[in-house]
Order: C-alpha cells, then sequence, then structure tokens
C-alpha cells in the first residue's frame, strides 16, 4: 500500500498550521520506499557541459524493480559511442552497502564496483555513484538548521526545511556534510550544498532541482518526479544536467534485467 502521499499531506497541513516538523520525518518521508514506484522505466538525457561552453549529450534507459521491500536499479547507454552498451546494475541490501555493478563494453567484463570508487565520477558526470542512490536515514546525522525558509530554484520559489546532514561514515562518501533544502509540499530536495572534508566553510558540488513535479503511474497513484537536475561543480566549474524525457510508472518489469546475464547481453526475458 502507498501510504507516503497521505503522510506528506498530514505533515505538510501540520506545518501549515504553525506546528514544527521533526528533522527524522522531514527524512523519513522523502526516503520512504512508498515513494518509489514498485516499477519504473524512464528514458533519461545528460547533458555535460564544459566550462568554456562545450556539451557532450548521453542518453540512457533506466529501469527499476524489486521485490521484499528491495529496490534494483539498471542503467544501459545509448549514446555516445564511447560509452554505447555500458551496463551498470545496483541492487540493494538490507543492513549493509547495496552491490553496484558495472559491465564494460571494451572489455566484454562485468565487474563489481568497490566501496572506495563510489564517490568517484557515474561515467564521465559531474554525477558520483553516490549520488545515484539515496542515503538512508541511518547512514547520516541530520539536524533541522531552519524550520521555514524560502529559496528560489530556476525561477521557481519553494518553502523549505533547511537539513544539515553529515555522514557517519566518512570515508564512504567524497563530501564533509551537506546542507539540503526539502521542499515543504513534496518532502524532496531542491537544492543540496556538498562541502569539503577539509574545508567546512567550501561547497565542492551543488545540487538544484531544475523542474519538479507530481506525476501519476499506471495505476493512478501521485509520485514527486525531478524531470530536470543541474550537478555543478564549483572546483571545475563543470556541470551534468539530468533531464527525463519519458517514463512508465508502475507497469511490471521482468526480473531478468536485474542479473548480471542483463549486464553482460542486454537482453531481458
Amino acid at each position: 500500500m502507498k501510504r507516503t502521499k497521505m503522510f506528506a499531506l498530514v505533515f505538510s497541513l501540520v506545518a501549515g498550521l504553525g506546528f514544527s516538523e521533526t528533522v527524522e520525518n522531514i527524512i523519513k518521508v522523502f526516503t520512504d520506499l512508498d515513494r518509489v514506484p514498485d516499477y519504473c522505466f524512464s528514458t533519461i538525457l545528460i547533458d555535460n557541459i564544459e566550462k568554456n561552453g562545450k556539451v557532450e549529450h548521453m542518453e540512457v534507459k533506466q529501469y527499476g524493480g524489486g521485490s521484499n521491500g528491495l529496490k534494483n536499479t539498471v542503467f544501459n547507454f545509448i549514446s555516445p559511442s564511447s560509452a554505447k552498451n555500458t551496463r551498470i546494475l545496483q541492487a540493494e541490501k538490507v543492513g549493509r552497502a547495496d552491490d553496484r555493478w558495472i559491465y564494460l563494453p571494451d572489455l566484454r567484463q562485468t565487474r563489481r564496483i568497490p566501496m572506495g570508487d563510489r564517490y568517484k565520477s557515474f561515467v564521465g558526470t559531474e554525477l558520483t555513484y553516490n549520488d545515484m542512490t539515496i542515503r538512508k536515514v541511518d547512514e547520516d546525522k541530520n539536524e533541522l538548521v531552519a524550520e521555514n525558509e524560502e529559496i528560489t530554484v530556476n525561477g521557481k520559489k519553494y518553502n523549505c526545511w533547511k537539513v544539515k546532514s553529515t555522514p557517519l561514515k566518512h570515508n564512504d562518501v567524497e563530501y564533509g556534510y551537506r546542507i539540503s533544502w526539502f521542499d515543504q509540499k513534496t518532502y524532496v530536495p531542491v537544492k543540496i550544498e556538498f562541502y569539503d572534508k577539509k574545508n567546512a566553510s567550501k561547497v565542492i558540488k551543488l545540487y538544484e532541482c531544475e523542474k519538479l513535479e507530481m506525476v501519476k503511474g499506471s495505476t493512478g497513484i501521485e509520485y514527486p518526479l525531478r524531470r530536470s537536475n543541474m550537478f555543478t561543480n564549483m572546483i571545475t566549474g563543470r556541470k551534468s544536467r539530468i533531464m527525463v524525457k519519458d517514463f512508465k510508472f508502475d507497469e511490471k518489469i521482468s526480473d531478468t534485467y536485474f542479473t548480471q546475464n542483463w549486464l553482460q547481453t542486454g537482453k531481458a526475458k
């Protein structure tokens, strides 16, 4: 049963009446599995934008699904030619870090992505492998910095909760801590600043949600969808824009997508 939509509505009404929301509830609603469709398919367009304005275009097919309350995601790179047929599998685990596997077509090999590589670039973008998953509640120390702060992202105003999140295991991530602005209507972070490990006042990466909307899956359930997203490397000036071109939610996908056989062949039964 999808409960989060109702939870978010109740929490939003309570906040609107002047009662304080707790940081635990904010993070719980955002990370709750009920916010994720049971199955999803989308076409993702990525623009890697150099500081001089040069743009590299990428197209990726994404499939998501799972069982027993766990979610698996696979990515299949369609273009450019240098990345074509690169495929990545992320498998959620209970009580430990998620598994990640990558198929490298040039080598015709599938290998596990070690923990030490998860803060590195996701196939040449300004995202890391860590950015591709939502951190679990117990992985961070979360503090509510401001209860109601208005910010503008890409011309749209949001009333937000401002939250500071400090990883409990610093070696697992590439930053010291992050500051997130959670939209009070959807509980989605519309802006995140990532701070340097050595210089706590220095922002090394900026995330901004350029377009956020509520969409319906095939069952009629609504989900918050971040249609356009920008990651900016504050050190180099390089950017990656991630856009969702099309999507299908809650239409069953074969479990064979989430296997190493699919990684190697790109074929699902």
